[in-house]
Parts: structure tokens; sequence; C-alpha cells
């Protein structure tokens, strides 16, 4: 569990921390701050500062005079709806060193918190607000249904185990075969000899290079994305919504799609409320009133 301690951004880390995730809009004349945790540019205003820019950067004082700080040190460089502030992706690791340390269950009245990094206090989460108080870059991979379900239970799932070739055999028996046919429990020798020879030598399993992660498929990135995902996500775009742009800047894989992949987003993005349009120059998502 955390301390609660607050560790402030001093000197070169809170300017740096301030280049990235603020942004000056010359059409309005407004200063827009990065949401670390909902990953969208908000406008500031001396009433929302302390809900946009991290305890650890602001510091403790008064509203105005926060405001009027940062505003006088924010970065200057122009407006881009485009380009992210800090929007790292966590993995499994990190996630389950966040539900360690920042994720308590309270009784009288029964509750569940979290620590919110910008108000820099524990805060009450459901399943309807946690997406305004859990960083999107813990939850971004696997969903917020997913991610409720780590919070309630306070541990990331461990994956299921694979089965044992007994184990194999068994499910094949019942399932496919129907019942078992009984086996005498001694060893066959001459499994045991073909068995072996599949194995390899100590010396070869040292430099057996580890399997290569694998990412994501396409229906999965649907899956973890489609709808809550992507409400929060086109809240912040400020352009025409394209297949293009879902696929390449909110499910992050490569365009163009194939026929079947290009079907799997069409109805994704129906059952999601929104519906195709067109005009002369592209077509595009619009969502439904």
């Amino acid at each position: 569990m955390r301390d609660d301690a607050v560790r402030m951004l001093l000197g070169p880390n809170r300017a740096g921390w301030l280049a990235r995730n603020t942004r000056y809009d010359p059409e309005t004349d407004r200063l827009l701050v990065w949401n670390i945790i909902t990953w969208r540019w908000c406008p500031a205003t001396t009433e929302n500062i302390l809900e946009l820019c991290p305890l650890s950067v602001r510091g403790f004082g008064d509203p105005d005079d926060i405001w009027k700080d940062v505003r006088r040190k924010a970065s200057r460089q122009s407006y881009d709806p485009q380009k992210c502030g800090d929007a790292h992706i966590h993995n499994e690791e990190k996630r389950r060193e966040w539900l360690r340390e920042s994720r308590r269950r309270k009784c009288l009245p029964e509750r569940i918190e979290i620590f919110n990094v910008i108000q820099g206090r524990w805060v009450v989460v459901t399943q309807e607000n946690l997406a305004e108080h859990y960083s999107r870059s813990y939850w971004e991979p696997i969903g917020l249904g997913k991610a409720w379900e780590e919070i309630e239970a306070g541990a990331v799932a461990d994956p299921e185990a694979e089965l044992t070739l007994q184990a194999h055999a068994e499910f094949l028996g019942v399932h496919l075969f129907g019942t078992l046919r009984e086996t005498p429990e001694t060893p066959d020798e001459r499994i045991s000899i073909i068995a072996e020879e599949f194995y390899p030598a100590p010396e070869e399993m040292e430099h057996t290079p580890p399997p290569s992660p694998q990412l994501p498929s396409f229906e999965e990135r649907l899956d973890a994305r489609m709808p809550e995902v992507l409400e929060i996500w086109a809240a912040s775009q400020t352009g025409h919504i394209t297949s293009r742009l879902v696929v390449e800047d909110l499910l992050h894989y490569q365009w163009p799609l194939s026929t079947i992949h290009q079907r799997a987003l069409a109805r994704a993005m129906r059952q999601a409320g929104w519906t195709s349009r067109r005009n002369a120059k592209m077509r595009f998502w619009v969502k439904n009133a």
C-alpha cells in the first residue's frame, strides 16, 4: 500500500511535464491541459485546473495562484488534436504493482477506493466512474470491463494453466470419443523413449531465445475498445472520424484492412451507435443522435 506522500516535481522535471502536457490554442486564446487519466486535451480554467494538473506538478495553494503559475510556465506550442501528451501503455507487471499499491477495499460502508494521481487522494470508484479516476495507461490494453474485474478482485487474473498430456488425453477421450478407455498404470517404455527424443539437450535450451510476445489480434482490439474506449477517444477528436483514423489511432493497427476486418469494424461501429456518412471527399462515421 502506498504511503500517500506526494512526490513533487521540481525544476527540469516540472518544466518537462508542462512542455509535454500543455498546449496553447491561438484560435480561442485558451490553455489546454492533457488529462493523463482520460487521455484528452481539456480547456483549463481557474475552476478546473485542480482537476487537470496533477498535485505533484501544481503543488498546494490557492486555485487562482496555481492557474496563473501554470499558465505563465505552460508550453506555448500550438494545439494539435492529433498529438497526445503523456500516454504510456503499462504492461501486466506494472498493472499488478498498481493494484498492490493504489487500490484498497474499505468497509462501513463497503467500497473500493483507488488513488487518483491528479487529485493526489483516494477516491471511491464504481464500474460507472472508473474511467474518470483509473489511468487509461493501465486499462487500455485490456478494456474497462476487464479492468473493473481486476480492481474488484485486487489482482491481475492469472492465465489458465496449460493442460498436461494426460489431461489432454482425458479431455479428448471424454468429449470426442465417448468414455475414456482404462489404460494400465505401468508406463509404456516405447512412449517414454519417443518422448525423450523430442526434448532438447540442456545446452540447447540455454541458447533457445524466449518466444516473442503475441500482439493482440484485430478482433481482440475491437473487443477491448468498443464501445467504452471509442466514446472517450471520439470526444477528443475535432475532425471527421474516418475508418482509417479509428484503425490507426484508436486500435493501433495497420491500414489498409482486409475485407473481413473491414466488415468487423463496420459491424462494431454500428453496434456502438455510429452511422457511416460520406461527402465529396471522404467517407466517415457520425454518432447517432
